[in-house]
Parts: structure tokens; sequence; C-alpha cells
């Protein structure tokens, strides 16, 4: 059984194209993005404006690992909160920030091919952390599913 991604390769699907533009997520990392494994039951995050349902159409995501750190770093901080993860996420990834703090958390179900490496310094920012960008992970023509991916939870950060 072919696994999602497992055939392409990044120049195939380096162009995200969203519904106001298309970009190259080439300058989205700092060298090129190693094509990787993520097995099933991977948790990946991201944060969201209002939780609406459309989880799986995105294809930029934070590992584990990295969402923690950074979480901790702000709650371990005089001045934490919700500007500043906003912050910490503008500055070190290539992700796109939400002014609200909701919380997207998913679990592979099968196995999948990402491409995964350090963010990009971008608009004068440092970048640096680890990123994955997972394309293809919604079911065509339909952004709310996914034969991948399951959808843990969605909650709001609360500082």
């Amino acid at each position: 059984m072919k696994l999602l991604n497992q055939e392409l390769g990044f120049d195939e699907v380096r162009w995200a194209t969203t519904r106001r533009t298309s970009y190259d997520v080439r300058s989205s990392f700092d060298g090129v993005p190693q094509k990787t494994r993520l097995k099933a039951g991977t948790r990946l995050y991201r944060l969201l404006p209002l939780a609406v349902g459309d989880y799986f159409s995105a294809v930029w995501w934070m590992p584990k690992e990295v969402f923690e750190e950074l979480l901790n770093d702000v709650r371990g901080s005089k001045t934490g909160g919700g500007a500043l993860l906003r912050n910490y996420v503008a500055q070190y990834l290539a992700l796109p920030s939400a002014n609200q703090l909701c919380v997207v958390e998913i679990e592979l179900v099968r196995d999948v091919y990402a491409w995964i490496g350090r963010a990009a310094p971008l608009f004068g920012r440092p970048g640096g952390m680890t990123q994955v960008y997972l394309p293809n992970l919604a079911e065509r023509g339909n952004p709310r599913h996914s034969s991948h991916a399951r959808l843990v939870r969605t909650y709001w950060l609360r500082f």
C-alpha cells in the first residue's frame, strides 16, 4: 500500500496554493527540507484564529516537541501569555500565526511522508525551529476529513 506523498518529490508539492495566492514553500525553509516518513500516532499542532473544522487542508504544522517547547518558554516567562506565543510562532517558524490562540491537535492514523526542516529567516525574523510541511492531508474536495489523520482536539490556550 502506498503512503501519502510517497511517490512525490518536493518539486511536485512545493507550490502551495490557497484561495488568495500561490507561493513557493521552499523559501519557508532554511535549506532543502528532508522528506520524512511520519509514523501513525505522530501528533502535530497548529494555531488558528477560530476552530472552524477544515483542519486537514492546512499544510503547515508544528511537531509536538516544538509546540511544547514554545509553550513551556511562554509559561516560564514573566511576561508570558498569548501575545508572546504568537510572537514566538511568527519569529521562529514560517507558520501562519493567528490572532487568537485556538490550538488544533491532530494525530496521524497512518504513516505519511512530509517535508521537515528548519524555518528560514523571513521578514527580518530569525526562524530556526523545526516545521512540518504536509500537503494532501485532506480528502479531495473535503477539507474536514482525512483518511490519514484524526482530530484529537481543539482548545483555547489560557495564560
